[in-house]
């Protein structure tokens, strides 16, 4: 049962995941990327903090560490990652970012394994079959319209992404994820501020109804309820348990990116969305195994 649970949670988060990319694709309609970035991040920091000092949990903002680690995050997650790969989306299709992004698990793997993290010979097996799973989609789609530079500046924003994820692990996990989620998306709008050219307009622009809708989208159930999900994975199984969830982003990437822009699902997508759920099988499953093996013996104890 827990197997299952993990299973819906870590799927309910690649499905949000994968719709910020399919929601920001329709709200650069009436929006620069980054000052559509700086009003989302003050929307969301703003709820959450408010939520904190409402709360009763203001002390919690005295530490120093937590604003510090807020402030790390801050640039790599939301600065960087987001900042990179919603300037990328301007010149790639949704359904490419999205397989792009599906990436970050084996650069998580990667920089685990330099941090003193545990390798294994069959997470390496793993980054190679989803690799190629990722390759055998982007080479026949970086054919057509997708833009190659773009498609650069959204992997540089995944390995953002990747560091990210392995610093939250080994350095702020002890945080109320809530708090650190409100300094995070706070930093994330101060530091693009300053590059947010028309941030006014990226709030005015809230009286269509299409870019109304995107905006609400990204901001309650991608900054706030999905990042919550994805602290709460990296918190209970790990981050390369966690992030192999992030292979599942191109199944739901390019079927969304049809259901709501029309685009055509191609052959090579189906079958590199195979060969990338085989990465994700061969990455997680010992990890996952040795996870529940451990639930199992708590509940009989």
């Amino acid at each position: 049962m827990e197997r299952i649970r993990i299973f819906l949670m870590g799927s309910l988060f690649s499905l949000l995941w994968a719709s910020a990319f399919i929601a920001g694709k329709a709200a650069l309609e009436h929006s620069d990327p980054i000052s559509l970035l700086c009003a989302r991040f003050a929307a969301a920091g703003g709820l959450m903090l408010a939520w904190v000092l409402i709360s009763g949990q203001a002390h919690q903002l005295r530490n120093r560490a937590l604003w510090l680690d807020g402030l790390v995050l801050g640039i790599l997650n939301n600065a960087l990652y987001l900042g990179l790969s919603f300037q990328g989306l301007r010149t790639v299709s949704s359904e490419a970012t999205v397989l792009i992004v599906s990436t970050a698990p084996f650069f998580t793997i990667v920089f685990s394994i330099l941090s003193g993290g545990p390798r294994s010979l069959r997470q390496l097996a793993g980054m190679a079959v989803g690799f190629f799973g990722v390759y055998t989609v982007l080479s026949a789609r970086m054919q057509g319209s997708d833009d190659p530079q773009g498609m650069v500046l959204v992997l540089l924003g995944t390995v953002a992404f990747a560091l990210g994820t392995v610093w939250y692990r080994h350095r702020a996990a002890q945080h109320n994820p809530l708090v650190l989620n409100g300094v995070q998306n706070f930093v994330g709008a101060i530091v693009l501020m300053p590059f947010a050219q028309r941030l006014p307009e990226a709030f005015i622009a809230l009286q269509h109804f299409d870019y109304f809708v995107a905006f609400a989208h990204l901001v309650l159930m991608v900054s706030i309820i999905d990042f919550l999900i994805w602290l709460a994975l990296l918190r209970r199984i790990g981050t390369a348990q966690a992030s192999s969830f992030h292979l599942l982003n191109p199944i739901f990437g390019i079927f969304l990116s049809a259901l709501v822009f029309s685009t055509a699902v191609l052959g090579t997508d189906m079958l590199g969305s195979l060969i990338v759920i085989a990465g994700l099988v061969i990455v997680s499953w010992s990890g996952g195994m040795g996870y529940f093996r451990n639930q199992q013996r708590a509940s009989n104890k």
